[in-house]
């Protein structure tokens, strides 16, 4: 399927057979194949014990979080999940070439040897079943214990190479359509541009460290199932072309240069893995698929997106899929991507290109979880004439959602600046897999079956899902809308004799209240301060006097209400920020918030007192000044206020107000600024 560097490419897939395969029908060819264990040894898995630790050493506490996240009430780890026995592996190593694989989640290994070592491996008491890598499983065994990928014995720790503020508007150039097709820009201009997310690519290769678009990218680990180490470029043994499609593709989503390609989250991290062996088409792939899956979610991957397909086969032993096979759950990559979801991953994969006929989606396309991406063309309403269709095997209404697959910009990886445009599912794919990526950064408390709910309820065509486009163009800012209060990172800047905090906050329904929590890092207690809603860009702020302001950082969270709902950001999750910090003069503005259209005025914002029915309390009765301000920052007039009862009456804020529909009121005790708030009519 390899007959342009656009098409999808192709991986046939077999998972466990009950029957041993008689190594004579091989005439003792060497070649590859998967041995089956019995069990992963005799440790039993339980809270406590040597194995559990075993296992939890296999994973990260990121992806130990999104499990439980993810799936609250069931166990953390599993069976599946347990290393496979190493005393296995090892006497597996005695009778083979090779030990190419090892994947825990269907407890076998992939091993290079001559067939006529096979008789003895597979009198083996703890061997189950030996497979050649070229055939097709039967699906029998679809339950069994499952085994090892590459374990990573640390923690991942960010390696940011770019600053995530205070670079300015994005820029998108020629790669506006296919983000604005898709409502990206809508949420850029939030500050949220991947911020947190941790998106992992399998494809053929990724020269990312010579193009300028993506050479700063946040690249946390690489591996290549092919050559069997942690370089995804192009190296020795590689045929020229091998890294082309896996670059463009994650270009993408990862480009960041300004009026020419801004990719869709290009401030996430990133996991790449080199799966796909260009000039061949076999079930090895497969494999190499399904070990990148493991691997990728141990390290706490959020998203995985495979601009990758199975169908038919080119070399000596391999056997091709029926469509029959495309059911959801037979081929070891629709397997294999089903348990990963159930683990809390999202899924995101390429339709296919074998369109218009009805029926040529393939695998793991067909998956029962996996979000299948359809090509769209650059108008966001026709479908791709190439852009594989439904259903699947069984009937069920395959692909599930489109972003733009024609002419969709992205990096030239034989050049150190040139973009180019390139066509096919694989494109839209990873648009969608960024987008999914940008709503684990906004929503991180979100599990992924909220979020795939999200994007399908509010597409295009959500009402009538179709085979050729499933739900329709993705509209990712109305998703985020309809799933809460969409809330931007901090802002903060100072302005005057003020450090002014601002979030913008949007929502499917009126926002009624935005409360700041604030305190210096290392205090017990928040103060809580009401925000002004200013009228540009949903922005809602506060004023700290920075007279009263101590060296040192600040924390502060926010409570936001609308109609029907409330949220609390940052999300209380385990092992995550739960307060945005700063320091007294800092100038934070989130990548891609428009800087000029930030409330820049000097006057306070901040109502840091209880607004009651009764008035507006403070500390003590006298004879004050004010000064009043509309809410555009122009002077109305001052005077004084004599409060006898320490209270400023109804009646008395209602004068001050006039026929004002919003004012800034600053009240002085001599020279000394002691309150500050906005009065509107709508609270009295």
């Amino acid at each position: 399927m390899k007959t342009t560097q656009y098409t999808l490419y192709a991986i046939c897939i077999i998972f466990l057979t009950s029957i041993l395969l008689i190594p004579s029908m091989y005439s003792q060819s060497s070649g590859y194949w998967r041995i089956f264990f019995r069990d992963k040894g005799n440790e039993v898995l339980a809270p406590g014990s040597n194995l559990w630790y075993k296992t939890l050493e296999i994973h990260t506490q990121r992806s130990l979080d999104r499990r439980k996240k993810n799936n609250p009430k069931g166990p953390l780890i599993t069976q599946a999940d347990a290393p496979v026995q190493l005393t296995y592996v090892k006497e597996i190593a005695k009778y083979v070439d090779s030990v190419l694989l090892t994947l825990r989640w269907n407890n076998y290994v992939v091993v290079k040897t001559d067939s006529s070592r096979l008789t003895a491996i597979r009198n083996l008491s703890f061997v189950k079943a030996i497979q050649r890598t070229g055939l097709k499983l039967f699906p029998a065994l679809l339950h069994q214990p499952r085994s090892t990928a590459f374990v990573v014995k640390k923690e991942l720790t960010e390696n940011v190479l770019i600053r995530r503020d205070n670079c300015g508007v994005f820029r998108y150039g020629p790669s506006l359509n296919q983000a604005a097709l898709l409502q990206i820009p809508l949420v850029h201009q939030m500050g949220i541009i991947g911020q947190s997310a941790l998106l992992s690519f399998l494809d053929s290769g990724f020269r990312w460290k010579t193009h300028e678009a993506t050479k700063n990218a946040d690249v946390l680990a690489e591996f290549d199932a092919i050559q069997k180490d942690s370089i995804t470029a192009n190296q020795m043994g590689d045929v020229p072309s091998q890294d082309y499609h896996g670059s463009i593709c994650y270009s993408t989503v990862c480009g960041f240069q300004q009026d020419s390609l801004i990719g869709i989250a290009p401030f996430s991290s990133f996991l790449l893995a080199k799966t796909e062996d260009i000039p061949t088409e076999q079930h090895l792939e497969e494999d190499n698929y399904a070990a990148a899956v493991e691997w990728s979610e141990a390290l706490g991957a959020d998203v995985v997106s495979s601009s990758l397909g199975y169908s038919v086969f080119n070399q000596p032993f391999e056997e091709n899929y029926a469509f029959a096979d495309f059911n959801g759950n037979t081929t070891i990559t629709s397997r294999i991507v089903n348990n990963a979801v159930r683990r809390g991953m999202i899924c995101v994969t390429a339709a296919g290109n074998d369109g218009p006929r009805d029926s040529t989606i393939i695998t793991p396309s067909d998956a029962d979880s996996v979000i299948a991406v359809a090509a769209i063309a650059p108008d966001g309403i026709a479908p791709a004439n190439f852009t594989s269709r439904g259903p699947r095997a069984d009937g069920m209404i395959k692909p599930d959602i489109a972003a733009q697959g024609v002419s969709v910009i992205c990096i030239n990886p034989g050049d150190t600046t040139s973009i180019t445009n390139a066509n096919g599912t694989s494109l839209a794919t990873p648009l969608i897999a960024g987008a999914m990526g940008l709503f684990v950064s906004a929503f991180p408390e979100k599990t992924g079956h909220e979020i795939r709910q999200a994007v399908y309820s509010t597409a295009v065509n959500a009402q009538s899902k179709n085979t050729s486009l499933g739900y329709g163009l993705a509209q990712i800012h109305n998703a985020m809308l309809y799933s809460g209060i969409l809330l931007s990172p901090m802002i903060t800047y100072p302005v005057g004799q003020y450090q002014r905090i601002v979030f913008l906050a949007q929502s499917a329904y009126p926002i009624v209240s935005l409360n700041i929590h604030i305190r210096k890092k290392g205090d017990a207690e928040y103060r809580m301060i009401s925000a002004f809603k200013y009228d540009t860009l949903h922005a809602w702020a506060i004023d700290m006097w920075r007279d009263t302001m101590q060296l040192g950082q600040y924390e502060c969270y926010v409570t936001a209400n609308d109609a029907k709902r409330s949220r609390i950001y940052p999300p209380r999750l385990p092992n995550r920020d739960s307060t945005f910090v700063f320091s007294v003069n800092d100038t934070i503005i989130p990548c891609g918030i428009p800087e000029q259209l930030l409330p820049k005025h000097e006057y306070p914002m901040s109502t840091d007192e209880t607004i009651t029915q009764a008035g507006l309390h403070i500390q003590k009765s006298g004879e004050y000044r004010f000064k009043l301000y509309s809410i555009k920052g122009s002077y109305i007039h001052e005077g004084m206020l004599d409060l006898a009862s320490g209270v400023y009456t109804e009646t008395m804020l209602k004068q001050l107000i006039g026929n004002n529909s919003l004012v800034a009121l600053l009240l002085y005790d001599g020279q000394q600024l002691i309150h500050s708030t906005i009065l509107s009519p709508n609270q009295y």
